[in-house]
């Protein structure tokens, strides 16, 4: 639920928002707000205040602190959903997602089916003329990785385990959002897929005041190899765009990874 506290023209605004499953709550306060402004998001304090030289950002959380000096007198903030592989930074462009239980495909078919995936929050401020900058990002959702393939030529992927959902099940926005997978068989024979592995570039990440979505594809080619990548689509209409920091048209990416060690 959130609350909202205002104060005199100038002043702190505080929002607090937290989610309770199976209880209907506001939407997510994404988004822009004025500065100065506190928000305390499920035990996470984030605070912009004004001082002397513009704004001091602090994020408190039970992992640790941020702070910040922004140089500057005007601006809005907001945060919004990323690629979910930035924390801890450096480390992988890759998300394994496994799933539960295996899928089982029939032959020549493309069925759909949703799987959750874990999701970091950026923290941006944006002043017209200057543009978006992203003071921070962070997450919720407790960092795993795994390897994908041998070790001599595999790939480092951050490590998520989702059950498989005909329909969309009830999510804590801020933690986890919803990823829509078309498996698409093309043998001649029924195949069974346990993973998927997406690349950081090209994600198409949407969100509104109660959901975060991903829609992408599994393309089955053989017993071993599969191609994943994205639809640039969100789940139901109404949702923003999130903003993109692994750029697929900046790097020359494609969003596109080839699975050959299996799925």
């Amino acid at each position: 639920m959130a609350k909202e506290k205002g104060g005199a023209v100038g002043a702190s605004r505080h929002i607090s928002w937290s989610y309770r499953e199976g209880k209907k709550t506001e939407g997510v306060p994404w988004g822009p707000h004025n500065l100065p402004l506190s928000l305390d998001l499920a035990g996470v304090s984030i605070v912009v205040e004004k001082n002397e030289h513009g704004f001091l950002y602090r994020r408190n959380s039970s992992g640790g602190s941020v702070e910040k000096a922004i140089m500057g007198d005007k601006g809005s903030f907001y945060f919004n959903p990323v690629e979910p592989l930035h924390v801890p930074a450096g480390i992988s462009t890759q998300l394994l997602v496994e799933f539960d239980r295996p899928v089982v495909v029939e032959p020549r078919a493309s069925k759909e089916i949703l799987v959750t995936f874990p999701l970091e929050l950026a923290c941006v401020i944006d002043r017209r003329r200057a543009g978006k900058h992203v003071l921070d990002i962070f997450s919720f959702c407790r960092s795993k990785f795994t390897l994908y393939g041998n070790v001599r030529n595999g790939l480092v992927c951050k490590y998520w385990k989702s059950a498989v959902y005909a329909s969309r099940p009830p999510v804590n926005p801020l933690e986890k959002g919803i990823l829509k997978i078309e498996i698409q068989n093309s043998l001649g024979r029924w195949s069974e897929v346990h993973r998927v592995v997406l690349s950081a570039f090209g994600m198409k990440i949407y969100y509104g005041p109660d959901l975060v979505s991903l829609n992408a594809a599994i393309k089955i080619n053989s017993d071993l190899n599969a191609e994943t990548n994205f639809t640039d689509r969100p789940l139901q209409s109404g949702m923003l765009k999130a903003l993109e920091q692994f750029s697929s048209k900046l790097l020359s990416q494609q969003g596109r990874t080839v699975m050959e060690e299996g799925y």
